[in-house]
């Protein structure tokens, strides 16, 4: 079962590919898109279990419009 205090444990590896599919797509360099995409209400949804963001897989993280 996700919790708030074990979903810390798999947003890193989400996050990280999530941002190298973004920078690849847009030709943009990865701590850019890294910054930017912790500012994103994609993220601050990430981080909360209970929407239920942490169940997408970084290529849907990547399409979604909040970035």
């Amino acid at each position: 079962m996700i919790t708030q205090q074990n979903l810390r444990a798999i947003l890193p590896g989400k996050i990280a590919r999530t941002v190298m599919i973004i920078a690849a797509r847009d030709q943009r360099p990865s701590l850019e898109v890294l910054k930017s995409f912790y500012r994103s209400p994609v993220y601050q949804k990430l981080e909360i279990e209970e929407t239920k963001y942490w169940w997408q897989s970084p290529e849907q993280l990547a399409m979604t419009d909040a970035l």
